[in-house]
């Protein structure tokens, strides 16, 4: 299961993500960040309380660096996959 909680703070949007980003939770996420951006011009992923994440889950939250969405509070393992090290 894959929550996520919007925050607005100072510096634009963030979205809490809870739990496991797996395959079938990446269209949702994908939904969730397209509307927050149409929000805000700068959203951040919370990945301090994601406890799994998969092959698909990796390479969206590599495409979504890509297109300059923050990630923070990975830890050093997820940190590692996204090249954040």
């Amino acid at each position: 299961m894959l929550r996520i909680n919007s925050r607005d703070c100072e510096c634009g949007e963030r979205l809490e993500l809870e739990g496991r980003l797996t395959g079938t939770y990446v269209p949702e996420l994908e939904k969730v960040v397209a509307q927050a951006r149409d929000r805000s011009s700068r959203v951040s992923l919370d990945l301090s309380e994601l406890i799994f994440l998969d092959t698909d889950g990796v390479l969206l939250l590599r495409e979504f660096q890509s297109q300059h969405v923050g990630i923070h509070g990975c830890s050093a393992f997820v940190a590692e996959l996204l090249g954040l090290r």
